[in-house]
C-alpha cells in the first residue's frame, strides 16, 4: 500500500512541476495547478458558477469509471460531497447491482456492472436523445453543404 501511495504521490509530483514549469503568471498557475489536481483524481477543478448535470449516484459512477481504487473519502473531496453521502449512494448502487464492491488488502475495489449501466433508462434516454442531435447535425451538415454546391446568379430580369 505504501509503494503504491509512493508512487502516486511521485507522478502528482511530477505533473505539478511539469505544470509550474509552463506557466506564465498567477492566474495561469492556480488554474494549472487545479487542473492538474483533478487530472489526479485529487479534486474536481471546475469553472465557477458551473451547474453538475447528473445526480450524486452519476457523478460517484463516473469518479468510479475514472478509478474504480478509490476510496470513499477520495470520492468524497474529488466529488465536494461528505463522506455520508458517498457512503449512501456507493450501498444505493450496490443495492441496485450497478456496481459491486471488493475488498483486496484494506483497500476496496469497485466494479461496475456494464450491462447494468448501458441498461439503464437514463443511459438509454441520453443515447437516443444524443443520437437524434447527431442526426440531425449531419442532416443539416449535408443540406448546407447542397446549398453552397448551388450557385446564386444574379442576373437582371430582362
Amino acid at each position: 500500500m505504501s509503494i503504491m501511495r509512493d508512487s502516486k504521490t511521485a507522478e502528482i509530483k511530477k505533473a505539478l512541476e511539469q505544470a509550474l514549469s509552463s506557466s506564465k503568471n498567477q492566474a495561469d498557475l492556480v488554474d494549472v495547478v487545479m487542473s492538474t489536481l483533478d487530472k489526479q483524481k485529487l479534486l474536481r477543478y471546475h469553472a465557477e458558477g458551473e451547474i453538475s448535470l447528473l445526480s450524486t449516484a452519476g457523478r460517484v459512477l463516473v469518479a468510479l469509471f475514472e478509478d474504480p481504487t478509490m476510496t470513499q473519502r477520495a470520492l468524497s473531496v474529488y466529488l465536494d460531497l461528505s463522506e455520508t453521502m458517498i457512503d449512501k449512494t456507493i450501498k444505493s448502487l450496490i443495492s441496485r447491482e450497478i456496481i459491486t464492491k471488493t475488498k483486496y488488502n484494506r483497500q476496496n475495489i469497485y466494479r461496475i456492472n456494464i450491462d447494468q449501466v448501458k441498461n439503464h433508462p437514463d443511459i438509454q434516454h441520453f443515447s437516443a436523445v444524443i443520437s437524434d442531435i447527431s442526426n440531425f447535425h449531419n442532416v443539416m451538415s449535408g443540406i448546407s453543404a447542397e446549398l453552397k454546391k448551388t450557385e446564386v446568379v444574379d442576373e437582371p430580369p430582362f
